[in-house]
């Protein structure tokens, strides 16, 4: 027995192995790897070797990139040496303000789904259930979604270099330039991340931080127009402060929320408790709250009512609450009484482009997971094989959307027919009635166009957060760009707008601006408006066209297999 024992015990008493033997694989690492791994943040290096790795990253940066570099193309002067320093510091402002506008629009991108995705993957309880802290796992998530932004404000550095070479911009300029746009990325990634701890859904998360960011885009947009020394270090340093205590205060709040427990029960409209919600209240069976959210069928349905349509409108919209609803209600009614003050000063015009850009918010946020959504909870199948005709299901899904957009918007653009009532220049009430007219047709059509271009993606692509990303970049490549070029082309090149009346015919904006006939405009300037409204038209059907015919062989092949 003992005899037995000695080659264990002597082997337990073995010396341990030289240090050689046993090298640890970081020792063959170079130095950045291992500054990199020197990072204990779990959450971040995932989350940077799953981004960075991935085709999307590379080609976004080209785009972001390209896109710099087609605007300093454009707007490349082309007059004598001595106006070359005059011209240099206008190209210098249209860069900054370009990168301010890429900002707003790709920083909710990032960072509005990053804690909404582990929700709605179930991931979150075993996220917070790990050793990882909660401030960890909070760090982890807004560096990830904000390095990104980061490296991309200064991959534009060379784009900048090329501007300097012009002169009339000095270091200080480009130091203030940078160090706002630094505080815009922390700024705007720190915003879609609290929408993202405190909703549960990225489409209701992506659309309220669009809500809050492109206002806030657009000032920022303002004061570079109104003070040429916006970007100069000592002015920019104060926007900078604020956004980066803004950000500071954000970040202790979505901290506070972490450590608390996340309930992954929703609860319908109907189940929702009317003494515990705070502001706005929906109440179903009063005006005008039941032409949002009708009252509920207790009786069965009638004959030739669509079910897919009552459907969604009862149970898929109000099923997790009138939150959203609630908020966006809220959101549109603060910023409205702002722009307000447009209309009645006459310049009508802006007020509408408010319209606009909120249609364009909520849309596509109510339209995007017509399919996907059914799709990531495995009922397509289900209801492709129901006896509910394909017809049937995408038009009730298309007018539930356009019945909520409608409504909204609506609400916010009611006080628009005060301009009946108002005096401008030398417009008669019938003059005035026929603009109005005009707008609320621009309005609606352009809410068809979003819906059905919304369903369009939310058909061909598979998830939805991807659906909604690329319905919002479509609608603000359409809508935006027209109208940046236009003021690009016109302001360094001697084209005129007749040239490219055309191109102009995607953006509602021109179109709006096209309404009422004024001293500035030329007089081809009128057509803009028809010409947006008929491609609104056909675009929609176009668009509409494919979703019923696709779903209609899905619904065919679905059936063979069954």
């Amino acid at each position: 027995m003992s005899n037995a024992s000695a080659p264990a015990n002597a082997q337990a008493q073995q010396p341990p192995r030289e240090k050689e033997s046993l090298r640890s694989p970081r020792e063959d690492l170079s130095i950045t790897d291992r500054i990199f791994l020197a990072i204990e943040n779990p959450v971040l290096r995932r989350e940077l070797l799953t981004a960075l790795r991935s085709h999307k990253s590379f080609v976004l940066q080209f785009l972001y990139l390209a896109i710099l570099g087609a605007i300093v193309y454009l707007a490349w002067p082309e007059g004598l040496i001595a106006t070359k320093s005059e011209l240099a510091r206008k190209l210098f402002k249209i860069f900054g303000e370009s990168q301010l506008v890429l900002l707003s629009i790709m920083s909710p991108a990032f960072s509005a789904s990053a804690m909404t995705i582990e929700k709605e993957r179930r991931c979150m309880d075993l996220l917070l259930t790990s050793p990882i802290r909660p401030g960890t796992i909070l760090m982890g998530k807004y560096m990830s979604s904000v390095v990104y932004l980061f490296l991309l404000i200064l991959a534009s550095a060379p784009v900048i270099s090329v501007v300097c070479w012009m002169g009339g911009t000095g270091p200080t300029e480009i130091a203030g330039l940078y160090v706002l746009l630094m505080a815009v990325a922390a700024t705007f990634g720190m915003i879609g991340l609290t929408c993202s701890v405190f909703f549960h859904r990225s489409q209701t998360s992506l659309s309220i931080t669009y809500m809050i960011v492109l206002p806030l885009a657009l000032i920022l947009f303002i004061l570079a127009n109104a003070f040429d020394g916006f970007f100069l270090l000592e002015w920019a340093v104060w926007p900078a402060g604020a956004m980066i205590a803004l950000t500071i205060v954000l970040y202790n709040y979505c901290l506070v929320r972490l450590r608390q427990p996340f309930d992954p029960v929703f609860k319908a409209a109907e189940e929702e408790d009317v003494s515990t919600q705070t502001g706005l209240v929906l109440v179903r069976d009063r005006f005008p709250d039941n032409l949002l959210a009708p009252a509920n069928a207790n009786e069965l349905l009638p004959d030739g009512v669509n079910p897919m349509y009552q459907k969604e409108i009862r149970s898929e919209i109000f099923g997790r609450g009138t939150l959203f609803l609630r908020l966006i209600i809220q959101i549109s009614m603060f910023m409205s009484v702002v722009f307000l003050t447009a209309l009645f000063l006459g310049m009508e015009y802006i007020f509408v482009d408010f319209l606009v850009i909120f249609t364009m918010l909520i849309a596509p946020a109510f339209a995007c997971n017509t399919f996907t959504q059914e799709r990531e909870r495995g009922t397509l199948d289900l209801l492709l094989t129901t006896l509910i005709r394909p017809g049937q299901i995408v038009f009730g899904k298309f007018l539930s959307c356009i019945r909520l957009s409608l409504f909204l918007t609506g609400l916010v653009g009611v006080t628009l027919c005060f301009y009946l009532f108002i005096n401008a220049g030398n417009q008669t009430f019938l003059d005035r009635g026929l603009y109005l007219f005009i707008y609320f047709a621009i309005l609606f059509m352009t809410i068809v166009f979003e819906t059905s271009l919304a369903m369009f993606f939310s058909l061909i692509l598979q998830s939805t957060i991807r659906s909604m990303i690329t319905t919002y970049s479509v609608v603000l490549v359409l809508f935006a760009a027209p109208v940046a070029a236009r003021q690009l082309l016109m302001a360094f090149t001697q084209m005129k707008q007749s040239e490219f009346l055309y191109a102009l015919m995607t953006s509602p904006f021109q179109a709006v601006h096209s309404v009422v006939p004024k001293e500035a405009n030329s007089a081809d300037n009128s057509m803009v408006w028809p010409l947006y409204l008929g491609f609104c038209l056909l675009s929609s059907v176009l668009a509409m066209a494919y979703v019923f015919a696709r779903f209609e062989s899905a619904s065919l092949k679905a059936s063979n297999t069954k």
